[in-house]
């Protein structure tokens, strides 16, 4: 995918990723560092700690796990620096063989983590006994790559997977969606359908889901947190002010959520912080959100005098956290840490000079969370979605709030997975993904619209003025599961937790039908749609040595594209740029829109909707120009 602004070198960054996850640029904590009393924990505590170790230090997901990492699974008893230490996994990984994301069950007995036993293997889960025989148990067995597995209240158990078998929005690697698979292995089912991954699940103490999703739509690209039932229905963010990224949240006793921030894209290094998650979702943004712990660890990751990590911040019961944490930077030694849940007090627990020290979660029972009961209704593969008030929005995300009456319709948008055999990544000159349009419905007087959808497919909303030009473009993508009717949808980005109509229209309307085979949705690119257009209506006047307002429309390629896409993304009148793709809404902010239907500057000066005369557009194609610059502008 080619991008038109310039964009972080991210193969460049997921290396220093991989080696340093948490940066900081202090020598406040290395003073203040200590090494574990024998008596760190007292009886009443657990005794045991379960931890990876590792000849590196890659942690983001198990796409980020090189075929050179080598890893196994290590018990510590007591924990104490004087504890005993017991490789569990000795027996089972050979040359090239990896462990990670262990999680105990809620009686504290067993661990289920992902496991390669050697390097030509791919990565499954596996569970075993902690104390006598450990019974390894083999619970996955396909080709493709499983990880971060966490046991849910009803016995089933929610993990990570590739088995979608797509590529990412962003860099092409194999997406890792949610599944749950039965405690035994069987009846696996794909329960979230992110374009981009979604890992590090954790189970909250209410019974639902959380984790953090790589959500890349246009020109958001970010990790918030999201949150889901146990099959996958009612998903929705769970904590995400704008710029932040969070990465191997914990839920707290308190209900409170522990996690590493950052502002970096693949980049899990930043403070240690606490999540006001019980009381905010933190969109929009506001003071008191978070309280950072570690205010010294720079987001940007500055490393100058030495790095910290804190990846997979684990909750002790008597408040404190265990950690990963290198006093030499991010090529450093990594050993397992205490830390107080005010930052200070950071403890030497555990280190091996020789190895990384990962991924620890301590071997104790735990409450086991309410069972939510499942509700897919697998003979019908649609969904409803009611949105009480697109009128209802939040001030703070950088898009226009609406005039009344302004909203007139909402387009319905799916996202288009990338096969796994798309490599070639030059679509268009935007930092949008392929896409294609469901179709649209109609927004009553009082906002609200009601539609009906296909089950199980990443959709977006664009909300549409008269003209058909997108008025707010939601950048993210939803779904509904079998069955699914979402009604608590309050607004289209709206101030979160707050009412905004209470007796909706649409509510009381039967829903708009969207439910249409996939070779009747519309895909609008400028090679399919716009060329077409060009031929018959422009090139008359747009072509040859000397065009009309010098700009060129010829279709003929030079490049991967042809002249014509070129010359329009890449132009810009009136201090506007001819075709916008960078700043939503796009279309409204595109000059060519203004000339195609004499808006904007063009109606000021008294100039009607260009071309006129016998070239005049027809509706359909404005449509079609308006729709190809709203959805990212792809060339193909």
């Amino acid at each position: 995918m080619f991008r038109k602004k310039a964009s972080i070198h991210h193969n460049n960054l997921r290396v220093f990723a991989q080696r340093a996850l948490l940066a900081l640029s202090t020598l406040a904590l290395v003073a203040c560092q200590g090494t574990a009393p024998d008596d760190l924990l007292l009886d009443s505590l657990p005794t045991s700690l379960v931890f990876v170790k590792a000849n590196d230090s890659s942690t983001l997901d198990n796409n980020f796990i090189g075929f050179g990492t080598a890893s196994d699974l290590y018990m510590l008893t007591p924990i104490s620096t004087n504890g005993q230490i017991k490789n569990l996994t000795a027996d089972f990984t050979g040359n090239g063989g990896a462990v990670a994301d262990p999680e105990i069950s809620y009686d504290g007995t067993k661990v289920i983590f992902a496991m390669r036993r050697n390097q030509n293997e791919s990565f499954d889960i596996f569970e075993m006994n902690l104390s006598g025989n450990p019974n390894l148990k083999r619970l996955t067995t396909t080709s493709f790559d499983e990880c971060d597995p966490a046991y849910l209240p009803n016995g089933k158990i929610v993990y990570a997977a590739n088995q979608r078998n797509i590529r990412d929005e962003y860099e092409r690697r194999e997406v890792e969606n949610l599944f749950t698979m039965n405690a035994d292995g069987s009846n696996p089912q794909c329960i979230s359908f992110n374009n981009s991954d979604d890992f590090d699940p954790f189970v909250l103490r209410d019974g639902r889901i959380a984790w953090t999703r790589w959500e890349h739509h246009g020109t958001q690209n970010r990790f918030p947190l999201f949150f889901t039932m146990p099959d996958g229905q009612g998903t929705f963010l769970f904590f995400a002010p704008h710029d932040r990224n969070f990465f191997h949240a914990r839920e707290l006793s308190d209900g409170k959520v522990v996690a590493v921030m950052s502002n970096m894209v693949l980049v899990d290094r930043g403070p240690l912080v606490i999540l006001n998650s019980d009381q905010t979702t933190a969109d929009p943004p506001k003071d008191g959100d978070y309280i950072n712990i570690t205010p010294n660890v720079p987001l940007g990751g500055d490393v100058a005098n030495g790095a910290f990590k804190y990846p997979f911040p684990l909750p002790l019961s008597d408040g404190r956290l265990v950690t990963s944490f290198s006093p030499k930077g991010p090529d450093g030694d990594y050993g397992i840490y205490t830390i107080n849940r005010d930052g200070k007090n950071l403890t030497l627990l555990y280190n091996d000079p020789n190895t990384q020290e990962l991924d620890a979660v301590v071997v104790a029972t735990r409450p086991r969370p309410p069972v939510i009961p499942e509700q897919i209704n697998n003979n019908d593969q649609t969904g409803v979605v009611v949105n009480q008030n697109v009128y209802f929005r939040q001030t703070r995300d950088g898009q226009a709030i609406p005039k009344a009456n302004e909203i007139k319709q909402v387009m319905v948008v799916e996202g288009i997975p990338v096969p796994p055999n798309e490599r070639d990544m030059d679509i268009g000159e935007t930092s949008s993904e392929r896409r294609r349009v469901i179709g649209v419905a109609p927004v009553y007087r009082d906002g609200s619209f009601s539609i009906r959808v296909p089950a199980n497919t990443p959709i977006s909303f664009n909300t549409l003025d008269s003209l058909g030009r997108a008025v707010v473009i939601k950048r993210s993508w939803l779904y509904v599961r079998p069955g699914e009717k979402i009604t608590n949808c309050t607004g289209c980005h709206g101030p979160r937790g707050e009412k905004s109509n209470p007796n909706p229209i649409a509510l009381n309307q039967t829903p708009t039908d969207l439910v249409v085979p996939v070779a009747q949705r519309e895909v609008i690119a400028f090679q399919n749609a716009i060329e077409p257009i060009i031929a018959q209506k422009c090139l008359p006047c747009h072509d040859g040595a000397s065009p009309a307002g010098a700009i060129g429309l010829s279709l003929a390629k030079t490049t991967d594209f042809s002249v014509a896409y070129e010359n329009l993304m890449n132009a810009n009148r009136n201090n506007k740029e001819l075709v916008n793709v960078n700043s939503v809404p796009f279309a409204r902010n595109s000059y060519l829109i203004d000339v195609l239907l004499g808006a904007g500057v063009r109606k000021t000066q008294g100039k009607g909707p260009h071309p006129d005369s016998t070239k005049t557009l027809t509706k359909d194609e404005l449509r079609k120009f308006i729709t190809w610059i709203d959805l990212g502008g792809q060339y193909r």
